[in-house]
């Protein structure tokens, strides 16, 4: 194997996964809670106006973000929005 096709191995390994691969394995909920956060509400916001708790409305986040591979909710928003989600 030559340099360029091992640096292009490990480029591909290092990627992070694919949000469209995983974006339609958002549950119902996850995605109303991923939609909410695109419209910039807060966790407690959320959980109102879903009639959540805040710590669901917490889980629902922190699984959104696992599966969407971000560190954080305005990844998690951008994604959304560059993949069509929302």
């Amino acid at each position: 194997m030559s340099d360029p096709q091992i640096a292009h191995r490990v480029i591909e390994h290092l990627k992070p996964p694919a949000a469209d691969n995983t974006i339609g394995q958002l549950p119902q909920r996850e995605h109303e809670v991923l939609r909410l956060m695109v419209d910039g509400l807060s966790n407690p916001e959320i959980a109102a106006k879903l009639y959540l708790s805040p710590n669901t409305v917490k889980t629902h986040v922190r699984g959104i973000m696992n599966k969407l591979a971000v560190d954080d909710r305005v990844q998690a928003a951008v994604v959304a929005l560059r993949t069509g989600l929302v």
